[in-house]
């Protein structure tokens, strides 16, 4: 294997790709390696995003619905807002950014599980080794191995055991408004929390998630117990057997991300943000922010300026995902209850749109930053 590689990215998923195409533009070569034998297979295939999609150079080919208005449900109230956002198809993100690779500076390998990583006497990454015994060796690591934190949990940047929300979902006719996308919270929704995303003709996904470990090998179960409520059965139909699901982290809010010449992208340091679950933009936006902290260490051959990306992280989101952190623990504890929960939407309804939208969109308390 061609060992000539500044960069050698663990993972082929959202953040390693983005971030993969940056250092591809700035002709970095570049070594992808994935454990899973087509970078196009997940466990959701949508997901909710206020992203601006030209910040992060996608086009409008990776909607799958547009969505101008959220509805909340719990077990008495109905509150609705006017949105801006998109439901997007994952397998149409990821490829674009795969599309965007320039082969020259790229190389990406498929069905390699990582087995061993070298460090030399001061401490530095110098190789990892896969289940074949091959040896990859690059100036800079980067761990974007997602929930698995192949490396990162090795070096006590994040925990080795941590926390998960899960949840499951299938893809339904749908009845609804095309443009508009409903949250369902409350104890009534079986201990956890639920969503129906519009798709385009005329589907939609529905999906039940919780916090709650003791209930999760119930899930399915208790998707079918919601898809039985009255209101939920005007919206949706089910007409398959598919079922998907799949986890994200929901452990302390982390700010350590690079150790030596180490860097650390996406759900592999907990990157997702707390109150709405929505990686792919967080993501997206600590991808470039280490993608030119890697540029300009290799440019000065220097790894004191891979802790730029830190730097730029906290002060971007810090205080954000501090404060996004305490309101998901109140959340967890209200969505147990459902008077609770009717009383929090009543609420919400004396909250302006705008800072509504905020919150939903994970910039809670962006204005105090």
């Amino acid at each position: 294997m061609n060992s000539n590689f500044e960069v050698v990215i663990i993972g082929g998923g959202t953040a390693g790709l983005i971030l993969a195409r940056e250092l591809s533009n700035q002709k970095r070569k570049t070594l992808i390696l994935d454990r899973k034998k087509d970078v196009l297979e997940f466990s959701f295939n949508t997901l909710g995003s206020f992203m601006n999609l030209k910040d992060f150079k996608l086009t409008e080919a990776v909607v799958a619905r547009q969505i101008n208005k959220i509805t909340f449900h719990s077990s008495r109230v109905k509150s609705s807002i006017p949105s801006d956002l998109y439901i997007l198809d994952k397998k149409k993100v990821h490829l674009e950014l795969l599309d965007a690779l320039d082969e020259k500076y790229v190389t990406l390998k498929t069905s390699v599980n990582i087995k061993t990583i070298e460090k030399d006497d001061v401490g530095n990454f110098i190789s990892v080794t896969d289940q074949n015994k091959i040896k990859y060796t690059g100036k800079i690591f980067v761990d974007a191995s997602g929930t698995n934190g192949i490396i990162s949990k090795k070096v006590g940047l994040r925990a080795k055991k941590v926390d998960l929300a899960t949840g499951v979902e299938y893809n339904v006719k749908y009845l609804g408004n095309p443009n508009e996308m409903f949250l369902l919270m409350g104890k009534m929704y079986q201990g956890g929390y639920g969503w129906i995303f519009p798709l385009k003709n005329q589907r939609a996904i529905i999906g039940f998630g919780t916090f709650d470990v003791r209930i999760v090998k119930d899930l399915k179960n208790r998707l079918h117990t919601i898809l039985e409520i009255p209101y939920i059965k005007k919206l949706v139909v089910k007409d398959n057997d598919k079922v998907e699901g799949g986890s994200i982290p929901i452990t302390p809010v982390l700010d350590q991300f690079v150790l030596n010449n180490l860097v650390c992208v996406g759900d592999s340091v907990s990157q997702v943000n707390p109150i709405v679950g929505e990686g792919y933009k967080f993501i997206f936006e600590a991808a470039l922010m280490a993608s030119k902290a890697i540029d300009i260490s290799l440019e000065k051959d220097d790894l004191n300026y891979l802790t730029t990306y830190e730097k730029n992280w906290k002060k971007r989101f810090f205080a954000n995902y501090t404060r996004s952190k305490n309101t998901q623990k109140k959340f967890f504890k209200y969505s147990q209850n459902n008077l609770l929960m009717d009383f929090v939407l009543l609420i919400s309804k004396l909250v302006s749109k705008k800072r509504a939208i905020q919150s939903l969109s994970g910039e809670y308390g962006l204005e105090e930053i």
